[in-house]
């Protein structure tokens, strides 16, 4: 052979396709992975970012509305003073009245100062009555002029108070004398450390930073690596921008400690404040350094396993080059005889051999109750007479019994087409059946109460997980702190007050286990004496924090004094728990048609009723601003089955459900639409009048 052919062959060989093929994969297993590596990483890594915003913003929101709610009774009680106010009245007069005020626990004192900024009175038991000039407050700067009452409340930057000595934050309003001129300040001054303690107890990563700032740029309250306050951060360009806007995204190095982060910041549409929270980018980016550890050694592992796979597959189209037919068909009537045998393992299902000597089980996991009953059958002859000449599968329905034993059987009957018969011609074709046992579907559908039952356990479960998850955290925060204090060497009363709140959590727990514990368990069979705002309180309890997360409000109203109703309290709960889930439902529903976030709110009254020969009964009233029932289907609404959700959202058994356990306590349930949704009414006999 001459060279020349040598490298020909040779060159042939290089060039061959599956060759190419294989030398391309190989290239492109090895760099793919690593492609998408680095695009996940990238991703990831904007993920994160833009995950921490949004953290950052629903958690600004929710201080936000927290500080609106704490702020709000302040404000009315500064608006009731400034509208009652008497100009003409002496010191001794005012400190009186100041003095008889009902003030929130967090409110240091209510003064009055003159239009001068001299004081007046105070709140405080000892200083009432002291001289004081405040003049030089930036609250009498900002009030000097305005003699409007309701022209809004000012929440000036802090201030170290000259008779509580205390640091606080003034609330302010402008008083007006009989003339409607200026005639001083009504000043509340609430305490710092309220919110210092409270955000600080918020914090999830020593980096994290969560702010109170007034319009002015000041900061009111901030809770970071250190706490403080009256910061100037009005030089801010996230904080020009969110002041501009109304809220935007939080993403510089901070004015005060000079630590990068990313967040967002939430401006109140109803005092001049801002919340900021933000997470340090350090921490962001820690999690976005896990992840590329993580994701270049699995495309390097992935690298891998797809070489090998390349390598197999080559390996794999040499050898099939090189299989017979025979070899072919034995491999698949393999696969086949493998699969029908896994199927045989499933309890319920059995699968036969059908030939003219008989039946005989595929596989070794035959099913003790169903394959006697079915090899019978199927070895019998009117089976034969049935099924002779068929030639494409068919589903069948069957009951099979012994005389002691009653199954209900759907079975599949395949012919075996193709492959060798096991019987002489014209004595039968050998088939296979796949069998299935229904005998439990049909026990099944005869537990809707039980369907039910379990329904709202699974709610309860839900409600269970992030009631306990709230204690659980405050706990963690309460051991860090202590434990921190410990090591720093505070004052035993720091660790003993940490080690309270611990306390406190716990028995919260206990107490939401335990009555999670009687709701779940089974109903006492004797009807037991009870209050019906018990099972108002353990339903909350339940699917509160559902409520919460929807931002939907719940109010609760009971005369005093009711009567007790005999019940199963487990079950009274649960016909509550259905109507708050419906109610809920469908304002999440009304949401979702107009297209906008409209108030959510749900009215719960307990109350005594007398009706006409019904004697005395408790009546419990849930309306909701749901956008009430189509008429249309009021008198089906308590029909099984019967509902008005979308397909997969509800069972039509809630309602259903409640309107039995209701009835077998002697009651009854009943449903109107109001002004602005449904009213579903439960009513029961008192105690007295069973």
């Amino acid at each position: 052979m001459k060279a020349s052919d040598t490298r020909g062959d040779g060159l042939r060989g290089l060039f061959d396709p599956v060759t190419l093929m294989l030398g391309g994969l190989v290239v492109l297993v090895g760099v793919i992975p690593f492609v998408v590596a680095l695009v996940l990483y990238q991703l990831h890594s904007s993920a994160e970012r833009d995950e921490a915003e949004a953290n950052a913003r629903r958690t600004a929101t929710l201080l936000m509305r927290s500080f609106e709610q704490a702020i709000a009774p302040v404000d009315l009680l500064l608006l009731n003073l400034v509208t009652t106010y008497d100009a003409s009245a002496t010191p001794v007069q005012v400190h009186a009245m100041l003095r008889g005020l009902s003030l929130p626990p967090a409110v240091l004192q209510v003064s009055v100062t003159d239009r001068a900024g001299a004081l007046i009175a105070s709140s405080l038991p000892t200083a009432g009555m002291e001289q004081k000039n405040l003049s030089g407050r930036d609250y009498m700067r900002a009030h000097l002029g305005r003699e409007q009452v309701h022209a809004g409340l000012d929440i000036s930057k802090p201030v170290l108070g000259l008779l509580s000595k205390k640091w606080g934050i003034p609330l302010s309003r402008p008083l007006v004398d009989a003339s409607g001129r200026f005639a001083g300040v009504a000043v509340a001054s609430y305490a710092i450390s309220d919110f210092i303690d409270f955000y600080k107890q918020l914090r999830t990563e020593d980096g994290m930073l969560i702010a109170l700032v007034g319009r002015d740029g000041i900061v009111r309250a901030r809770a970071a690596e250190s706490t403080s306050f009256g910061d100037d951060v009005s030089a801010s360009p996230a904080f020009q921008a969110a002041l501009a806007r109304g809220g935007a995204t939080y993403e510089e190095v901070s004015v005060v400690d000079g630590v990068a982060r990313v967040g967002y910041t939430v401006a109140s549409g109803k005092y001049p404040i801002l919340v900021t929270v933000a997470y340090s980018m350090a921490h962001v980016q820690q999690q976005s350094n896990e992840f590329r550890a993580a994701i270049w050694s699995t495309a390097l592992g992935l690298s891998i396993a797809l070489l090998i796979v390349v390598l197999l597959g080559g390996r794999y189209l040499n050898l099939q080059k090189r299989l017979k037919a025979n070899e072919v068909q034995a491999l698949a009537r393999q696969r086949e005889a493998n699969v029908l045998e896994a199927i045989s393992r499933v309890p319920g299902v059995a699968v036969m051999h059908v030939t003219a000597a008989g039946a005989s089980e595929v596989g070794t996991a035959a099913d003790p109750t169903l394959s006697p009953l079915l090899r019978r059958y199927l070895s019998g002859g009117h089976f034969r007479a049935l099924v002779r000449g068929l030639k494409e599968p068919q589903l069948r329905d069957e009951h099979l019994s012994d005389g002691t034993r009653e199954l209900e059987v759907e079975m599949v009957v395949a012919p075996l087409q193709g492959m060798e018969r096991a019987s002489p011609p014209g004595e039968g074709d050998d088939m296979v059946v796949f069998a299935v046992d229904r005998t439990q579907r049909r026990m099944e559908e005869n537990k809707l109460y039980q369907m039910s039952k379990l329904a709202s356990l699974g709610e309860v479960a839900t409600g269970l997980a992030h009631e306990i998850n709230q204690p659980l955290g405050v706990i963690r925060l309460a051991a860090s702190n202590a434990l921190a204090g410990l090591k720093m060497g505070l004052p035993a009363e720091h660790l003993s007050a940490k080690l309270d709140r611990i306390i406190q959590q716990t028995v919260r727990m206990s107490r939401i286990i335990d009555h999670m514990r009687i709701f779940g368990r089974t109903s006492e069979e004797q009807l037991q004496p009870s209050q019906p705002i018990h099972a108002v309180d353990g339903a909350l309890q339940v699917v509160g924090a559902h409520f919460r997360l929807d931002e939907i409000e719940v109010t609760t109203s009971s005369e005093a004094d009711l009567p007790e109703v005999l019940c199963r309290q487990d079950q009274l709960e649960q016909v509550i728990i259905n109507l708050f889930q419906n109610a809920r439902d469908a304002i999440n529903e009304r949401r979702a048609a107009l297209g906008e976030h409209c108030a959510g709110r749900i009215a719960v009254r307990v109350a005594r009723e007398a009706r006409a020969g019904a004697g005395e009964q408790v009546l419990i009233e849930v309306a909701d601003t749901g956008g009430g029932i189509p008429e249309a289907v009021v008198d089906r609404i308590f029909q099984p089955f019967f509902t008005t959700k979308p397909p997969g959202k509800g069972t039509g058994l809630g309602l259903s459900v409640s309107f039995g356990i209701v009835r077998d306590h002697g009651g009854s349930l009943s449903v109107r639409n109001g002004s602005e949704g449904a009213i579903f009414s439960i009513r029961l006999p008192s105690r007295a009048a069973s």
